[in-house]
């Protein structure tokens, strides 16, 4: 039994006349009368009664006619319930500091544009709480900064290339510089993000090949404190460029021409691999993927 055939046999019965039922579905008149005809089959029933060219529905027909109807509907009202204009349900984002303030309120401004009644939540976390997240299904997807995903339970995409750079403060010794070569950290208080953030090993990895002395390391885990930090004077910080934009062009921070190895690093976005994507999640994942570099 196929929905085509329940929705010829509803309008046959709305008509009582296959010619007429033909010209609403668009089929040819044949096409109708073998639609019925392997229904009554299935069914081992007679669902129509001919008088000449008069049809009338059997008792047995009248019967059918409620359940298809009703089969009719809930099919209708389940596409509905998955158009975008009423997607309904709760997208649980996790998401970096810097990603948070500075990609991700323009796509859920345009997600909440297509999908108006969907509930969404945001947690900020660093890359290693946001696998975990992940893993344990406390979030839905995650937009973290990494160069890569861990296998094999975690898929992704990248999403944007992150130009990482090194800032202080223009009242900061290193700012007269034209140029800062690895060497020139050496002696340096160096503000870093916390354990478990995606683009820290790619700094410390540096300094390890380098062998670097440092006068101290400062930890801060927000983004906002380590400018503030680097601002008052008190070291050298690297960041996303994303992240330091309005502090760069008000004159309060300035970046280092570094001519060390690239800290570059990429935004992207993540779920577990064998989670079921719901219409809701996929949706944003398309939006995602529609704006990316």
């Amino acid at each position: 039994m196929e929905l085509r055939q329940l929705q010829t046999f509803c309008t046959a019965a709305e008509t009582l006349n296959f010619t007429k039922a033909a010209l609403k579905l668009g089929y040819v008149q044949s096409n109708i009368t073998s639609q019925i005809r392997q229904l009554e089959e299935e069914l081992k029933v007679k669902l129509f009664d001919r008088f000449g060219r008069r049809l009338e529905l059997t008792s047995e027909g009248k019967k059918f006619l409620k359940q298809a109807e009703n089969i009719l509907q809930l099919c209708e009202r389940a596409k509905d319930e998955l158009s975008p204009e009423s997607f309904r349900g709760t997208l649980t984002i996790g998401a970096a500091e810097a990603l948070c303030v500075y990609r991700l309120p323009k796509l859920l401004l345009e997600y909440r544009k297509r999908y108006p009644f969907v509930e969404i939540r945001v947690q900020t976390e660093s890359y290693k709480p946001l696998s975990d997240l992940i893993r344990n299904n406390s979030i839905d997807i995650a937009l973290a900064l990494s160069n890569q995903i861990d296998p094999p339970d975690l898929d992704g995409k990248a999403l944007f290339n992150e130009k990482m750079i090194v800032v202080v403060s223009p009242f900061h010794p290193l700012a007269q510089k034209k140029q800062l070569e690895p060497k020139d950290l050496s002696n340096e208080c160096l503000i870093l993000s916390p354990e478990g953030c995606g683009y820290r090993p790619i700094i410390l990895a540096v300094l390890e090949k380098y062998d670097l002395k440092l006068s101290g390391i400062m930890e801060l885990s927000s983004v906002g404190a380590r400018k503030e930090c680097a601002i008052c004077g008190l070291g050298v910080t690297i960041l996303p460029k994303i992240a330091a934009k309005s502090e760069l062009e008000q004159g309060k921070l300035m970046e280092l021409d570094w001519k060390g190895p690239s800290f570059d690093v990429k935004t992207q976005v993540m779920w577990h691999r064998e989670k079921w994507l719901s219409p809701i999640i996929n949706a944003f994942l398309e939006l995602c993927n529609s704006i990316k570099n």
